[in-house]
């Protein structure tokens, strides 16, 4: 896939799903919380990730709060 391709569909990605990412600003907005301690924000994420087809690793290199997403 070529640079413009790719941006094409990151583009409609975005878009596709613009209602669900706007829901996790305003839910991270409203949820504010301390350096290392982003429960509320590391749920909210992992969750999304989830589902949109990544396999989180939740807890990841030693921090409760750290994850890494895989996809494909």
């Amino acid at each position: 896939m070529n640079l413009a391709a790719a941006k094409a569909r990151i583009r409609a990605t975005i878009e596709h799903r613009a209602d669900d990412l706007l829901a996790l600003s305003h839910d991270l907005w409203n949820n504010p919380e301390l350096c290392f301690e982003e429960h509320h924000a590391h749920a909210a994420l992992t969750a999304v990730l989830e589902t949109s087809g990544f396999t989180v690793q939740r807890g990841a290199y030693g921090l409760p709060t750290a994850f890494r997403a895989v996809y494909g």
